[in-house]
């Protein structure tokens, strides 16, 4: 049980506090690779098969909290794709840890796009956020990456 206990403690330790903040100052202006939000930022599927645009973000640029964003999703010939399955997964590779509250994923009105609400990037630091999308014929993603202040 001891062993188990320092080991809670110390992953504790490593993302701040108790309550899960954190007195970490983080300089996003020496961060690299890290994405600059403008609106309708593109990423190439990692397969080919769909490219992603960030059509918004609330707020914007994406910051520390619960946020909203707007995706769009077109095939390579530049159609909008409906009824897609999506999974997001944000997550901090510096920290190799997601956050505990579920993106809820749901069609946003417009052909192709999709509200995903709460993306939530509750710490300080790079976050990479991971959108699946797949249809009954292919499967794709992109990472879009945030350095959060």
């Amino acid at each position: 049980m001891r062993s188990v206990t320092t080991l809670g403690l110390c992953l504790v330790a490593a993302c701040g506090g108790d309550d899960g903040d954190t007195s970490e100052d983080v300089d996003c202006t020496k961060v690299s690779g890290a994405d600059e939000f403008v609106v309708g930022l593109p990423k190439d599927g990692s397969q080919g098969n769909y490219d992603f645009k960030m059509m918004s973000a609330a707020p914007a640029p994406p910051a520390r909290g619960d946020n909203t964003w707007i995706v769009e999703i077109n095939d390579m010939q530049g159609a909008p794709v409906d009824g897609m399955t999506l999974t997001v997964t944000p997550f901090m590779p510096a920290h190799q840890h997601g956050t505990p509250i579920t993106v809820k994923i749901t069609p946003a009105g417009t052909p192709g796009q999709y509200s995903l609400s709460p993306v939530n990037l509750w710490m300080p630091g790079v976050w990479e956020t991971t959108i699946r999308a797949q249809t009954a014929s292919a499967v794709d993603s992109a990472v879009y990456t945030f350095c959060i202040n």
